[in-house]
């Protein structure tokens, strides 16, 4: 059900059910990670060419969907721990989340240009600038929880937390961006120190 809450008529807000975003985002990360997979695509080769050594001179392609697919793949689990833990009348929370999965669209995009630029500074900056900008609207969403009166009080608590464990993810786009200009591979491979670095900070936000 999608409601309009506010103190009078001239004062409603949107305020879709929480089923309704975890709906609309599962769809759109399905065809996002469908969209991955078909920029997987090798070059044309010569015409006697063996596959195996077409893909093996391309491994960087693969590389690079893999950690596109595995980021994505994590952004989707974080959304869903994100709704699952906030309540129905945050405000905004609608268009904070399609920000956030107006980011997330662009990733086969911006995997594209990995691919197309292979070695260029700008296009992994952009890639990693556009899933920062995926993590700070989670951060948002929690953010504006916290500060509504849709949360009790024993859920505020858990809220913290997991916004608190979300700050690996700018952490490792900010190095990544920062890394790039020097060297496009390690600003890549820096996205899997996702792996500790999450399970660090909610040790830490505990």
């Amino acid at each position: 059900m999608v409601a309009w809450i506010g103190a009078d008529a001239g004062q409603t807000r949107f305020s879709p059910a929480k089923h309704r975003l975890e709906a609309l985002s599962d769809g759109v990360f399905a065809i996002v990670l469908t969209l991955l997979a078909l920029e997987l695509r090798l070059p044309d080769a010569a015409h006697d060419a063996r596959f195996v050594d077409v893909v093996a001179g391309n491994g960087a392609l693969i590389v690079n969907y893999l950690i596109s697919f595995f980021i994505v793949g994590l952004l989707w689990k974080l959304q869903h721990m994100v709704l699952e833990r906030i309540g129905r009348g945050v405000a905004g929370i609608h268009m904070l989340n399609l920000a956030f999965l107006a980011t997330v669209t662009l990733t086969p995009w911006s995997l594209g240009n990995l691919t197309g630029f292979p070695g260029d500074a700008m296009a992994v900056a952009t890639f990693s600038g556009l899933l920062l900008a995926a993590w700070l609207m989670l951060i948002a969403i929690l953010t504006s929880a916290l500060a509504s009166d849709g949360l009790e009080a024993d859920q505020r608590a858990p809220v913290r937390q997991l916004r608190t464990s979300l700050t690996s993810g700018p952490l490792v786009a900010a190095a990544s961006i920062a890394i790039a200009p020097f060297s496009t591979d390690t600003a890549l491979y820096i996205w899997l120190a996702l792996i500790p670095l999450s399970f660090l900070t909610r040790r830490l936000a505990q």
